[in-house]
Formats: structure tokens, C-alpha cells, sequence
């Protein structure tokens, strides 16, 4: 027999045990309970956040085009009208799925000719994102979130344009023989016509080129650019080509006040460009180097603008007419809008198409 204490202190140890073990399962069902409501978080009010993210991205997108075309045919007070009720035309959803409402609030206008539209469902605009389980995270929350989406365009003349940037793009052919270049020579011969064959909207909008400095001396080939001059050869002013390395990085960085258009004939900038191309594209990215092209989105997101100044406009030459040595001429068959994403080390130009227009 085992003394009366002896026997009290086990007794005492058990239950000390099973009260150690109670308490083990206590976690455990915090634990579980926290995963459940985590998982419903991320089954059903995230889905919502991303569609709610999505819609409005619509309604912008839709709202700032149809606030550019009140802004070349009007007026800002008619561009913002417009914008307003293009936004409304679409729906996102809230509570339920609701038309999108912005007041003029919502619409800028940050530089000449472009129109920057806010979409929301926020607290402070009185139309806050329902959500189910969020407030179990964050007790502030009122099971409500806030989502916005921005859009911006700019108005272009679709005839022609200034503010282009000095280089030159074959536009897109079809190389039959399957040799890197355009050569109309052989047999079968390379094919090229603007629309059959050219770069194209809105089908190639988001399409990624790269880009390399172009040698008159050699055949046109895909990806290969020709630094240029302006004015045109054919302006009516009048005016010669300003020619030389400083004019040529100055338009890269900054914003040419020529007209060019398709059907114009552009003076090539003969001679080692690699330094001011490069140079002046670097100088470009770092205006905006938080600027990132989405392919979800199909558009320019991060940037510090209303109109990332990454994007410029440029032109396309017709492939069967190559440059040569010296100062030789390319002719213009479209203008098309490319937004910037990266200079490489080899000197390549990773780019991505905007928009493409011709006559």
C-alpha cells in the first residue's frame, strides 16, 4: 500500500494533465476557426474584390475614351459630361451590381489633350465595396472596402500628329522567302501591303517588339528602327531637316513641334547613334520609371501621370523603299503609339503597341 499522499499527488498530477490538455484543444479550435473565416475571406470576398477591381477598370477605360472624343470635337466641360455618362453606362458591383456614378470631381485634366478619369467604390464617395468576412480581420473594416481604377487617353490628330519621336519602323510584311529581310527580288518575292499584312489596330494593340538601330548600309528586317529627322522633307514651310546627334536625342526626351503624317517622306540621320538613342531613352524611362504595361489590363499601370510620357507616338515606313548609305529617305505609312518598357543591354528597345493609324 502506498501511502495516502503519495496517492493524492498522482491524483493531483492527472488532473493537472487533463487540464493541460483541455487547454491544448482550446487552441486548436481558435486556430480552426481562424483558418475557416481565412479561407472564406479568400473564397468569397476576394472574388469580389477582383471583379469589383476589373468592372471598374471597364468603366474608366470606357469613360476616358469617350471623354477624349468630347475633348477633340468640344470642349473640357463637354469631355467631362461625356465621361460621366459613358462611366454610368456600365455597372460594378457594390451592394449588388450598380451602374458606376463619378461627378466631375472624378475627371482632370492634367496636361493639354489628355482626360484622366477616377472610378470608385469607396467610404468617401459614399459607395463603399461590400464584403462578408473582412471585418472578422480588421474590425474597422465595417465589412466594407475601398477599390478605385484610373484610365487616362489623349487626343491625336488620326491625319497626323507632332510630339513624334525620331525613329523609324519598317511596318510588318510577309516574308515569303523566310530570310530576316524584306527582298522583293527572289521567288517567291516578300509581300507587303498596310492593311493585309501591316501592324494593325485594335488586333495588335499590346503586341511586343524589340527594337534595334537600323544600318542603311544593310536590308530592311523586322525589328530594326532608323533614327530620323525632322521637320518632313516635303513640309510646306519649306523648313530642312534639322540634322546631328543633339536635335535627335533632344526629340527622343522631349516633344517635336512637327507635323508629320502618312504620306510624308523622312530624312534618315546617317552616322553612329547608338550613344544619343540610348542616352535619350534612358533619360525617357526615368521620367516614369514606375510605368509597367499590364497584359490583364491590356494598359499602361504605375504611372506618375495621366499620360505616361513613356508613351510617344512614331513612325512607320513602307518596307519596299530601303534606306541607303548617307542621308537616304523613308516614306511614312502609318503613325502608331508605343509605350517604352525597357532598354536593354545590346542596344534593344523592348516596346509595346499602343495604337496604330494611317491614312
Amino acid at each position: 500500500m502506498k501511502p495516502q499522499h503519495q496517492q493524492n499527488l498522482k491524483h493531483k498530477r492527472r488532473g493537472a494533465l487533463f487540464l493541460d490538455e483541455r487547454g491544448t484543444a482550446m487552441i486548436m479550435v481558435c486556430v480552426a476557426i481562424f483558418a475557416t473565416f481565412a479561407f472564406a475571406i479568400l473564397a468569397i470576398d476576394a472574388p469580389i474584390l477582383m471583379t469589383s477591381r476589373t468592372q471598374l477598370q471597364s468603366a474608366a477605360d470606357a469613360a476616358a475614351l469617350a471623354g477624349a472624343s468630347g475633348l477633340a470635337y468640344g470642349s473640357s466641360a463637354n469631355a467631362t459630361t461625356r465621361a460621366i455618362n459613358f462611366a454610368s453606362f456600365n455597372d460594378a458591383v457594390q451592394d449588388t451590381m450598380r451602374p458606376v456614378l463619378i461627378t466631375a470631381a472624378d475627371v482632370t485634366f492634367p496636361e493639354p489633350g489628355v482626360i484622366r478619369v477616377q472610378t470608385h467604390r469607396t467610404a468617401a464617395t459614399g459607395d463603399a465595396l461590400r464584403t462578408y468576412f473582412l471585418r472578422i480581420v480588421d474590425q474597422f473594416s465595417n465589412n466594407t472596402a475601398d477599390m478605385t481604377a484610373v484610365a487616362a487617353a489623349r487626343i491625336y490628330n488620326v491625319c497626323g500628329s507632332d510630339c513624334l519621336k525620331p525613329w523609324a519602323i519598317p511596318d510588318r510584311y510577309d516574308d515569303v522567302n523566310l530570310n530576316g529581310v524584306y527582298d522583293d527580288d527572289g521567288e517567291p518575292k516578300d509581300f507587303y501591303d498596310p492593311v493585309l499584312t501591316g501592324y494593325q489596330a485594335p488586333q495588335d494593340v499590346g503586341t511586343q517588339i524589340t527594337l534595334k538601330i537600323g544600318n542603311p548600309n544593310l536590308a530592311v528586317s523586322p525589328g530594326l528602327f532608323y533614327p530620323v529627322d525632322f521637320p518632313p522633307l516635303n513640309n510646306e514651310e519649306g523648313i530642312k531637316p534639322l540634322t546631328g546627334g543633339a536635335w535627335y536625342e533632344k526629340w527622343i526626351g522631349e516633344c517635336s513641334p512637327y507635323t508629320i503624317e502618312p504620306g510624308d517622306s523622312l530624312q534618315v540621320e546617317p552616322g553612329n547613334m547608338v550613344g544619343p538613342t540610348f542616352h535619350g531613352m534612358d533619360d525617357l524611362v526615368e521620367l516614369d520609371p514606375n510605368a509597367y504595361w499590364d497584359t490583364s489590363e491590356g494598359t499602361v499601370l504605375g504611372s506618375d501621370y495621366g499620360w505616361s510620357p513613356r508613351i510617344g507616338l512614331v513612325p512607320f515606313f513602307d518596307p519596299r523603299f530601303s534606306p541607303e548609305s548617307g542621308r537616304s529617305v523613308l516614306f511614312i505609312t502609318k503613325i502608331a503609339a508605343v509605350f517604352i518598357e525597357q532598354v536593354n543591354p545590346g542596344n534593344e528597345v523592348v516596346a509595346r503597341f499602343i495604337a496604330v493609324t494611317h491614312a
